[in-house]
């Protein structure tokens, strides 16, 4: 059996941008005067689509084209955020499996273009054997997107940090690990019945990369 292939989500996985979200979106919900949210709060009640998300805060648009604008207008607040990085181990993980030998790339729902810029910027682009983003900035499910990679079953792993990275992993067949550094508290994650690392430094690599033959998911948190 072959060793298998890592699929990465790409915001609130490798990248921390929680921060760099929660600021552009509070600047939108003090324009509309809405209340904003905490970092936790945000973490509580962030999902997909983001529409939906936005819709729950009271952010309603007349047409398609405003949710359209107003995603590329958070995406421009967003990049120039002083707020983004990589989240802690995400380097060493993905250059550690690159070492391997191991087949690995990207599955966001970030935007195809800025999404080939931040993994060049933050050095990990050459690592990945496929980056597979977005046509817009409107944050959709990914669940075609996965579906036209066409990798399937426990020979994949993904590796996300929210329920709808869990719900791809599934709809797919593949393994998951979800991260709680991210876009959604643990207790949240939880529900998916996944493993749960609280950072990526938690990996265990080697009983990532063990193959095995497809399996239920059931609830736990690698060593």
């Amino acid at each position: 059996m072959h060793t298998p292939t890592i699929v990465w989500d790409f915001n609130g996985t490798l990248l921390d941008d929680v921060r760099a979200c929660l600021d552009a979106l509070n600047s939108f919900l003090r324009a509309r005067n809405l209340p904003q949210l905490s970092r936790e709060d945000y973490r509580r009640r962030f999902g997909f689509p983001v529409a939906d998300f936005y819709h729950a805060l009271g952010m309603d648009f007349a047409t398609p084209f405003d949710w359209e604008s107003l995603g590329e207008s958070f995406h421009m607040r967003y990049l120039f955020s002083p707020h983004l990085g990589l989240q802690p181990g995400a380097a060493e993980t993905v250059r550690a499996l690159h070492a391997r030998g191991v087949r690995q790339g990207v599955l966001s729902a970030l935007e195809q273009g800025l999404l080939e810029v931040q993994l060049a910027q933050f050095g990990l682009a050459g690592a990945m054997d496929f980056i597979r983003g977005s046509r817009n900035y409107e944050g959709a499910s990914k669940e075609a997107a996965a579906a036209a990679l066409r990798l399937r079953g426990a020979d994949v792993v993904m590796i996300g940090d929210t329920l709808h990275d869990a719900e791809v992993a599934r709809g797919q067949g593949w393994r998951c690990v979800l991260c709680s550094a991210g876009h959604q508290t643990p207790e949240r994650l939880a529900a998916a019945g996944f493993p749960i690392v609280p950072t990526l430094r938690a990996l265990d690599l080697d009983a990532l990369l063990a193959p095995r033959a497809a399996a239920p998911a059931t609830q736990g948190v690698m060593p």
